[in-house]
């Protein structure tokens, strides 16, 4: 018999008998305070799998990390140490134009897989505190110096000359009178109209303008490029993302930051007055969070990148990173919350003095076109029949390690970014059916890594004021024993009958998928960073209960598939 959502109540067994009200989360600019310390062993195993014929010759050209010390970071290092096996014919070690430190390994008649693995400890000292500028916008033409004009220079992934760039970064700044009103409004623009994905073919600002997605690269090319057309200089950094979470204070919860473990680009912007300053396109301005660690900076990411060459032909190459938090002291209080962008952005506190023009300004790039216009899509139509919904793009089996093309081999920034969702956390993902519809399956991208005994189910319940409520319907179990090891991410199929006729229905609203799960599962769910599907706060997390005050900084990969009942709704 058919079930209809909204007539059936379960309390789930799982959920404690409590009612707990918070505002729905809202997005915007969270203003921080405070001082982060951090003090991280880090081991960077980098494997060339040699093949069984052997390599006449394998050159691996690779960066270490870096010390640094900013208005809002300071990095140390110590215990650096770096491992051969087998061990190279030849070592050399090098600065680049860029003060990077960039260290060669030759191997010649390789028999063996090469491995390389470093070893290092980091500090990181992050202050959130005392930030004054007094730099205006456009920058003075004088004063600026040479090697810092290097970084208004156009390059084949930060295309400063390309109309549309122009067009558009002109646009953003016209209204700016200082530098950081001027930088936020182009990152602004930047977090909420490019998309997280992965893989790409192209990590170039133009590509990503005009296609409005890529990874971290295509972040950054996109933000450096229009930041340099305006006149302000900006660099690509190059560094580790470790993917341990850690927390933010947000109005009547907190904000859980994630970000992956691996390789990761961000960038820095140069004030007269306060030096190179850290920001992240996609999570943070002024600074960058405790689990960045920078190694490299440049003009693009061509730079800051890893790169080897081999004959007779390029072998696969895979990385793995490691790390262990010794201090991990995170101590912030939100000042204010602003409503500007859409999506999540945290900052430091900066106080903007009054901009003393004493030279004359650098006039900005005219528009030569105009700049995109956002395309508003027409209202769907909810025509009776078969539906499919949901955060459908993910990287579907991917191994996430490096590919390489015919001649030179370059690391990408390409990682996994999933959650493990088997734990003591329950994890939930939010998503709105915008007419009736019978419910058949809903899928989640996860990647099982181990357990052969209990199962997995989801529960699908109503909202109940931005958060999972009480009333839904539970799906049927999934047995782990009939799940395949598969090398990357796959849907797993959750469904809610084994007949048209049972099939539960979902009337017009929000609803959260629940995982839950029994013995000994253990299971990663796929998500992509920043709000790919819904709205801030459609992900969300809770150790207690029906706590679900932990705001996810991404949306969880899903698929919903049924049948709309027909176009205006209702049954």
């Amino acid at each position: 018999m058919r079930r209809n959502l909204r007539l059936m109540t379960r309390f789930l067994s799982v959920l404690l008998p409590v009612f707990l009200l918070y505002a729905q989360a809202h997005a915007g600019t969270i203003v921080l305070e405070g001082r982060i310390n951090e003090k991280i062993a880090v081991t960077q195993e980098r494997v060339f799998s040699t093949p069984s014929g052997g390599l006449s010759k394998l050159v691996f050209r690779f960066a270490s990390p870096s010390e640094s010390n900013g208005v809002t970071l300071s990095q140390t290092l110590s215990n650096h140490k770096i491992d051969y096996s087998p061990r190279p014919d030849s070592v050399t070690a090098e600065k680049d134009a860029y003060g990077n430190a960039f260290t060669t390994a030759t191997w010649t008649n390789l028999k063996t897989d090469a491995v390389v693995k470093e070893t290092f400890t980091a500090a990181l000292d992050i202050n959130l505190r005392g930030m004054k500028s007094a730099a205006p916008f456009p920058l003075p033409a004088s004063g600026m110096p040479d090697d810092v004009k290097t970084y208004l220079k156009p390059t084949g992934q930060v295309q400063t000359e390309d109309p549309a760039i122009n067009a558009l970064a002109a646009t953003l700044t016209r209204d700016a009178a200082t530098e950081q009103a001027a930088v936020m409004a182009v990152l602004n623009w930047v977090v909420d109209n490019i998309k997280y994905k992965t893989p790409i073919p192209d990590y170039s600002a133009t590509w990503t303008l005009k296609t409005g997605h890529g990874n971290c690269q295509n972040y950054a090319h996109l933000s450096i490029a229009l930041l340099r057309s305006v006149g302000i200089p900006a660099r690509i950094v190059g560094g580790i993302a470790l993917g341990k979470q850690w927390k933010v204070p947000i109005t009547g919860g907190a904000l859980l930051q994630s970000i992956g473990q691996g390789g990761h680009a961000w960038m820095e912007v140069w004030y007269p007055d306060l030096g190179w300053v850290p920001f992240d396109a996609q999570q943070s301005h002024l600074f960058v969070g405790p689990r960045h660690i920078k190694q490299t900076a440049g003009l693009d990411s061509y730079d800051i990148n890893d790169s080897w060459r081999a004959a007779p032909a390029l072998p696969p190459f895979k990385e793995d990173i490691s790390a262990e938090f010794l201090t991990d002291d995170v101590k912030l209080a939100l000042v204010k919350e602003s409503q500007s962008p859409v999506s999540y952005i945290m900052t430091g506190p900066i106080e903007a003095a009054a901009p003393a023009q004493t030279v004359k300004p650098v006039e900005p790039v005219k528009p030569v076109i105009e700049p995109p216009k956002p395309v508003i899509p027409a209202p769907p139509a909810y025509a009776a029949g078969p539906v499919e919904f949901g955060n459908l793009d993910f990287p579907a089996l991917m191994d996430f390690v490096v590919t390489t093309d015919s001649k030179v081999g370059y690391k990408t920034f390409d990682k996994e970014t999933s959650e493990y969702v088997t734990g003591g956390t329950t994890y939930t993902q939010a998503f709105t059916v915008e007419t009736d519809m019978l419910l058949d399956t809903v899928s989640l991208a996860m990647h099982k890594f181990g357990g052969r005994l209990g199962s997995l189910w989801i529960d699908v319940v109503e909202d109940d004021n931005g958060h999972p409520g009480m009333q839904g319907v539970r799906s049927m179990p999934l047995s782990l024993d009939t799940v395949k090891y598969y090398p990357g991410y796959k849907w797993f199929d959750f469904r809610f009958a084994n007949s048209r006729a049972d099939q539960p229905i979902l009337k017009k609203g929000r609803y959260w998928v629940i995982l839950r799960r029994s013995k000994d599962a253990i299971v990663n769910w796929y998500y992509t960073p920043g709000n790919q599907y819904g709205v801030t706060g459609d992900a969300r997390s809770t150790a207690t209960g029906i706590d679900w005050s932990n705001v996810m900084n991404y949306d969880f990969n899903f698929k919903v598939k049924g049948e709309y009942l027909k176009s205006e709704g209702g049954v």
